[in-house]
């Protein structure tokens, strides 16, 4: 790790008030070990030293937060890894993956914010393929007020501090068309669950007719094999949502 315990975020280049899309771990405790969660999560860099997420009331992200207040930011260039952190849904189906184990590695953080472990030393879950990672802990939280096409829902605004900023090798990753409309596509999935819970057929249809012209347009850009493996990743994550 080239840059351990570097806290200033903007030394892997990020700029204030930008919204960042990121993998977030998280992680639970059960029988005092660490269970992590990742989920995509749009940041924004506040300052030199605090970042802010806006996580669902009834995701992992949001319940393991609150419980022990860690969490790691994860830059990572491989969109399928998105695709895979963002749909799943256990009660579903089996077909749908889960991040694996093996996609993790750790490092030990002082057990400081009074974690529930029987250490002084947490071993905090990143993501091995991260080119930089960014570990915080949660300093508040305030509910808002979100409103978009889904109306309007509420959220958790958690304010992040820096604890420290590991860029593990350079990147210069600027995701090209194909892999920027699968993410477009990615986050129309997670909407599209939204919607059929909410019964809405015009916004199931609405949002349905875009993923279908986001896959169009994927195909017709070429061979991106990483934007191609996360569109039949989203495209089982849909067909698990009909049956």
């Amino acid at each position: 790790m080239s840059s351990r315990f570097q806290t200033n975020p903007k030394s892997i280049g990020l700029k204030e008030d930008y919204l960042y899309e990121v993998l977030a771990t998280t992680f639970s405790i059960n029988n005092n070990k660490i269970i992590p969660n990742t989920a995509c999560m749009g940041i924004r860099l506040i300052d030199d030293s605090s970042i802010k997420l806006r996580p669902y009331p009834n995701t992992s992200t949001y319940k393991n937060l609150r419980s022990n207040k860690l969490i790691t930011l994860n830059f990572v260039d491989d969109i399928y890894l998105y695709s895979l952190a963002s749909l799943k849904d256990f009660k579903r189906s089996k077909n749908i993956k889960i991040f694996p184990e093996e996609f993790y590695d750790y490092y030990k953080l002082e057990n400081k914010e009074n974690i529930h472990l029987n250490s002084e030393i947490v071993s905090l879950p990143y993501i091995k393929q991260a080119w930089a990672m960014i570990a915080c802990v949660s300093m508040g939280e305030e509910q808002i007020a979100k409103d978009d096409n889904l109306g309007e829902s509420k959220v958790i605004e958690f304010t992040l501090s820096i604890i420290s900023c590991d860029k593990f090798n350079d990147s210069f990753k600027i995701f090209n068309r194909a892999e920027n409309l699968a993410l477009e596509t990615i986050i129309l999935a997670t909407k599209l669950k939204v919607a059929e819970e909410k019964k809405d057929k015009s916004l199931v249809q609405k949002i349905e007719q875009k993923i279908e012209d986001y896959f169009v347009e994927i195909q017709r850009f070429g061979k991106n094999l990483s934007a191609l493996k996360a569109v039949e990743h989203v495209k089982d994550y849909i067909k698990n949502l009909k049956d």
